[in-house]
């Protein structure tokens, strides 16, 4: 029980604590295991919109402008407000 509080605390460490090292490897790790689903879901997101423009780039340059302003637009008003 005495580790996990360990791990637990603020940047100082008490005494009891100081013969385990962390290094930024490991923090590196436990960070990108919590931020890994959210860096995921951000990049899929991108990715429709992405797939959307591509589709539509091949009806023409007049499309494909269209398309790119409507997504942009869609990606500052309407994604925002719903997430």
């Amino acid at each position: 029980m005495e580790k996990a509080s360990c791990l637990e605390e603020a940047l100082l460490l008490p005494e009891s604590c100081k013969e385990e090292e962390i290094t930024a490897s490991d923090e590196v790790k436990r960070q990108l295991r919590l931020a890994g689903p959210l860096i995921a879901g951000s990049l899929l997101q991108n990715l429709i919109q992405m797939i959307s423009v591509m589709f539509v780039g091949h009806l023409g340059e007049l499309p494909l402008a269209g398309a790119s302003m409507a997504s942009s637009f869609a990606a500052v008003t309407g994604f925002s407000l719903l997430c």
